[in-house]
């Protein structure tokens, strides 16, 4: 743990290529983070390195692990300011919240996504072998016409079906 190592206590902190192998981070992050105003500038040795302390590694500790929730750097920007009225914890939540439901939301837009082109896959398998290779008719919920000239082939379901009744009049048996 960071806390405990002999370098933070020898040296009056950390450096900053230690605390980005602790955090799991690069230095050029660490850098940007301080740049944008997320991490105070830290102290510096005699010789102008960057010198972390127990506050500064705490400090960085929770930017990296916020940024590791997915939230992008205005969203960390808003949460760390300091506001009397509300505590971290409850700004934490209630943009996790707003994530979910954007979450849910897009969950439900893929799974509609995804079960429209299965119901186009099934329609497409179900296309009788007599018909040309280029044929894509029932994937696009059409009347066939690829084989318009010949009496009596192609199906006749219509655009305004639903697609079950349109994937069931596919899979009959061409006549």
């Amino acid at each position: 743990m960071i806390a405990g190592s002999s370098s933070h206590t020898q040296h009056g902190g950390l450096r900053i290529g230690q605390l980005a192998a602790e955090l799991g981070t690069t230095t050029k992050t660490l850098r940007f983070y301080e740049r944008i105003g997320l991490l105070q500038p830290p102290t510096r040795s005699d010789s102008g390195y960057r010198l972390y302390d127990s506050a500064s590694i705490a400090r960085a500790r929770l930017v990296i692990g916020l940024r590791r929730l997915d939230l992008g750097i205005h969203e960390l920007q808003d949460l760390l300011r300091d506001d009397p009225q509300t505590g971290l914890r409850l700004r934490l939540l209630a943009l996790m919240d707003e994530k979910l439901r954007a979450i849910y939301l897009e969950l439900g837009i893929l799974q509609g996504r995804c079960d429209d082109l299965s119901i186009r896959h099934e329609a497409l398998l179900s296309v009788p072998r007599d018909r040309p290779t280029t044929c894509v008719c029932a994937a696009l919920f059409q009347v066939c016409s690829c084989l318009a000239g010949v009496a009596g082939k192609g199906t006749q379901e219509s655009r305004e079906d639903p697609p079950e009744k349109r994937k069931k009049a596919l899979t009959l048996p061409v006549q």
